[in-house]
């Protein structure tokens, strides 16, 4: 019945209806969201259906109710999309935390000067919670920050711009004071951990003090070695003091910092480490909810590396290169179920057969 109330009313829509679960919000955005679509089936339902309208009677939606609805969808909306975007595993997500945050921050204050009451007011408390974490830059993890500045779409200028839109002018140069200076004490953690990997602390004086003594070189590689310390010690202004690349969605991050090592030798460290950290747990929580179903009562003396192989191809099955239509793949089985029905000899193999008594 509900089926041809949808297509009396022309919905095009093949997605499912979803129930909300109470301690997760995101699942209230799916519930709205697809019943949204349906407001029109829903009312000629109550038309056509005795049994619907008797059963919820003062329940069912208003049209009041059906456009609080969309105003709540819209409003979820982007903390979805952030939610899912922040949430992935298959590249790297710490560099895109602080972005999307200032894109939430920035509709928080929309939804603040809203013309609806609920939504001016929702939009209210969240701000109040957002400045709970965000308020204050001692309380923000500064790896954060790094990452987005080890991003050459957007690097400092970029940080300090954003924050400055929403926050104070000193608050934004406190920030990059701030930034500044923990990437340098990084860089600095970084080369004296690969000169300790070459067999010792170098000391650039006395390379060149040998290089003297040595007759058979002259001042031409002498020269070119205090270049190079120079050069070195620069690493990080250079970066700053380039032009950002240009901003594409497609960007790969990881290969352009795999392909300018040679240019960033210690930074393009930094970066493969940094940049690896996830700003969401709920990668690392899926593996551990994977890693119980694994090891459950019968299978619990595997090793450690045999777990390991199992969940790594369970998940490498399950992901695919290609994102499935569920749309289309509805459609053909639609279709299939349309052909089976309409062919007398196939319905009567797959009924079950009746045992008549004689």
């Amino acid at each position: 019945m509900f089926k041809k109330c949808c297509e009396s009313a022309n919905i095009k829509s093949k997605a499912s209806l979803q129930l909300d679960c109470p301690t997760r919000w995101n699942s209230t955005y799916l519930m709205l969201e697809s019943a949204v679509v349906y407001q029109k089936a829903f009312d000629r339902l109550e038309d056509v259906d005795s049994k619907f309208l008797g059963e919820f009677g003062n329940d069912m939606p208003s049209e009041v109710d059906w456009t609080k609805a969309r105003n709540l969808t819209r409003f979820l909306k982007r903390f979805y999309d952030v939610t899912c975007k922040i949430s992935g595993s298959l590249y790297s997500t710490s560099n895109l935390y602080f972005p999307e945050i200032m894109r939430v921050l920035k509709d928080l204050q929309a939804f603040q000067s809203s013309n609806d009451l609920n939504l001016a007011e929702m939009g209210r408390m969240m701000r109040e919670k957002f400045d709970k974490y965000w308020g204050s830059i001692q309380k923000m993890n500064v790896m954060l920050f790094i990452a987005v500045v080890l991003d050459p779409r957007y690097k400092m200028d970029y940080l300090a711009a954003k924050y400055k839109s929403f926050y104070s002018e000193n608050d934004a140069n406190d920030l990059v004071t701030r930034v500044t200076n923990s990437l340098r004490a990084l860089m600095d953690e970084y080369k004296g951990n690969e000169q300790v990997g070459m067999g010792g602390v170098i000391n650039p004086s006395n390379d060149v003090e040998d290089m003297v003594e040595d007759e058979e070189l002259d001042d031409y590689f002498i020269e070119r070695e205090k270049e190079q310390s120079l050069v070195s010690k620069g690493e990080l202004d250079r970066y700053f003091g380039e032009l950002p690349e240009k901003y594409t969605h497609d960007f790969d991050l990881l290969n352009w910092w795999k392909v300018n090592a040679v240019r960033y030798p210690i930074l393009s460290k930094v970066a493969k480490d940094v940049l690896a950290i996830q700003s969401s747990t709920v990668a690392s929580e899926s593996a551990f909810s994977t890693g119980g179903r694994t090891l459950d009562r019968f299978r619990s003396s595997l090793t450690p590396t045999t777990a390991e192989v199992l969940i790594c191809c369970q998940d490498w099955l399950r992901s695919s290169s290609k994102p499935i239509q569920l749309e289309e793949t509805i459609e053909d089985l639609e279709s299939l179920e349309s052909e089976i029905t309409q062919d007398p000899e196939i319905v009567e193999s797959v009924m079950p057969r009746t045992r008549v008594d004689c």
